[in-house]
């Protein structure tokens, strides 16, 4: 999971109180080590939080109403003079002092635990699939070239997925709370389900496939489709309409490295192949047609190649980059 420091007080708030999770603990480590005003800060919030914990009615404290208390206090005009002997300037530089801490600390958790606000967290996938789980307790799966946002807004009891790319997502149902997938305006609503959405921005089409379940497929202004398990939604991006198809054999291939073709054309099985295993598998031009029925569950990818030139009659090159598959023509 990759994270941001958007919202490092949120990550450092979570590591001090011992909530952050491993990978959450290793990213603000990093952040502090990345420089001395990072360490400064987080030496500066790490004094407050102390202070706060130590306050034993801290669990009764009215965050909003002090906070807007001295607000108004302080900006409002009412002024004192004050006379000073220099006897008097030690104490009252401590109460100065003091007062200065209760409002840091004050401020501290106003920001960090009681004020409303959606939790957000990003996690991008670039040249490899990520899994990870969402603070929710939903797992997901990124695809290569994928970015998701997760915000959970609590005032709404709503949890929010921003896509770009393709995502498998096995949502952690709550039946008080919603968990929405958006792309591209589009909407995905889980009824307690396993979906897989595919949405890459320069794609034409969103398309969703329920593993189990059932989803709501819908945007602002298009009521939509309703999918249940085995089925498969395909939004036209311009023509804006929605259709049912029948999901592919390989649509979470790249989760599960399983394969399935039947009677597949090999060109199929090799584009199929090269979504999802860094090293491509190059086909002459007289193969394209050959007609291939197998299965493979987490093989690597040079004893895939190795399995399909034995059932066709092939030979195999590989290399560091891609593994050429040679031979005569297949007949149909």
């Amino acid at each position: 999971m990759e994270y941001t420091t958007d919202h490092i007080d949120e990550l450092i708030g979570k590591f001090l109180s011992g909530e952050a999770t491993a990978e959450e603990s290793a990213f603000v480590e990093s952040w502090i080590k990345a420089s001395d005003d990072n360490r400064r800060y987080f030496v500066q919030v790490e004094t407050i939080y102390k202070k706060a914990s130590s306050v034993a009615d801290v669990q009764t404290f009215d965050a909003d109403a002090a906070w807007n208390k001295m607000r108004s206090k302080l900006q409002s005009g009412n002024r004192r003079n004050v006379v000073m002997t220099p006897g008097q300037q030690i104490p009252w530089l401590r109460i100065a002092a003091g007062i200065i801490v209760v409002m840091g600390v004050g401020f501290f958790l106003y920001r960090s635990f009681w004020r409303e606000q959606p939790r957000q967290l990003a996690v991008v996938a670039r040249q490899e699939v990520r899994s990870d789980t969402l603070p929710d307790g939903s797992q997901v799966f990124l695809n290569k070239e994928t970015k998701l946002d997760y915000a959970f807004d609590k005032k709404l009891k709503t949890h929010t997925v921003k896509l770009k790319g393709e995502a498998y997502f096995n949502v952690k149902h709550k039946d008080e709370k919603k968990f929405l997938v958006e792309a591209d305006g589009i909407f995905i609503r889980d009824i307690g389900t396993a979906f897989n959405v595919t949405a890459y921005p320069d794609n034409a089409t969103v398309e969703v496939v329920v593993e189990e379940g059932e989803v709501h497929f819908f945007t602002r202004d298009n009521p939509g489709i309703h999918l249940k398990a085995g089925g498969k939604g395909v939004y036209d991006k311009n023509k804006k309409t929605f259709t049912v198809e029948q999901p592919e054999a390989n649509v979470t291939a790249y989760k599960t490295k399983l394969f399935s073709f039947s009677h597949a054309r090999l060109e199929e099985v090799a584009a199929a192949l090269n979504d999802v295993y860094d090293r491509r598998i190059v086909i002459s031009e007289n193969l394209k047609d050959c007609p291939l029925t197998v299965s493979f569950h987490n093989e690597e990818i040079g004893e895939i190649a190795r399995i399909i030139a034995e059932t066709l009659g092939l030979k195999v090159t590989e290399n560091n980059q891609q593994i050429l598959l040679e031979g005569e023509g297949c007949e149909n």
